[in-house]
């Protein structure tokens, strides 16, 4: 699969899937080797993008004020769960750190 087919694949999934949790409480961190790095708890969803730089995918995750970038995405994986409470993303980088966005439980 190229590169600009991917980003618009994920590019439409992502829009589709910031729309319909827009607003959404959230957990946001990142596993690296082992480590987990819990970044924010309670900021909602404002949006979730895909961008290519110098050939290289970039995912930007927007929380209210707070915004975080994955450089050099080699996955995006949606979690959906038959409740809702466990839905989320996760997004890969070709570093082996992943990315990981929950929405907050009963919000």
């Amino acid at each position: 699969m190229t590169d600009a087919k991917q980003q618009h694949q994920w590019a439409s999934m992502l829009k589709f899937f910031s729309e319909q949790n827009f607003g959404r409480l959230t957990r946001l961190g990142v596993f690296e080797g082992g480590n987990d790095f819990w970044l924010e708890s309670g900021l909602p969803l404002t949006g979730i993008d895909v961008d290519v730089h110098a050939g290289r995918q970039t995912v930007e995750i927007v929380l209210g004020d707070f915004t975080h970038i994955t450089k050099d995405v080699k996955a995006v994986k949606f979690i959906l769960s038959h409740t809702g409470e466990e839905d989320g993303v996760d997004v890969e980088d070709f570093d082996g750190k992943t990315t990981v966005l929950r929405f907050e439980a009963g919000r």
